[in-house]
């Protein structure tokens, strides 16, 4: 089902998520408690972390949650060689994994309570994020495409407000 990366101070984990927070988390998490796995030739900062595979059941793990229409917007523009049908007819990243989280965090406003929660200093650097220029302005039929492949997340980021 995924990954999470569990804090060795805390106990508490945070699942990995696409366009979601987790390359800040991340290299967060590398710098403090795993700065000699840190790399530069690292695809992901994650890779610096003894990474959990995870089942959804493990204790003390919390989802961060992105507005899924922005999270949509934000995979377009890190993934700028494929284009926008393509990636509506085929994303590159899934719905948000179902799970027994202990804690929601929303990523646009809580992404450091996230980092706090761990036991990570804050504030997060801003890593990885997208060209707000490569974000494309979808047209209504197009939102409603994106709204139908990920309602599952709408519903969830919905009742996180």
């Amino acid at each position: 089902m995924g990954n999470v990366i569990r804090s060795p101070v805390s106990g508490r984990a945070v699942a990995l998520r696409e366009r979601s927070g987790s390359h800040s988390l991340a290299v967060a998490a590398a710098q403090a408690w795993w700065p000699e796995s840190l790399t530069p030739d690292l695809a992901h900062p994650a890779a610096a972390a003894p990474l959990e595979n995870w089942f959804g059941e493990n204790p003390n793990t919390c989802l961060v949650v992105r507005n899924p229409i922005e999270r949509f917007r934000s995979a377009v523009a890190k993934h700028s060689e494929r284009t926008l049908e393509e990636h509506l007819n085929s994303p590159v990243y899934r719905p948000l994994p179902k799970g027994n989280f202990v804690k929601y965090f929303r990523f646009e406003d809580q992404l450091d309570a996230a980092a706090e929660w761990l036991g990570l200093p804050t504030p997060l650097p801003h890593e990885d994020a997208s060209d707000p220029a490569l974000k494309p302005d979808l047209t209504p039929e197009q939102e409603a495409r994106v709204r139908e492949m990920f309602a599952d997340d709408i519903i969830l980021w919905e009742s996180l407000q």
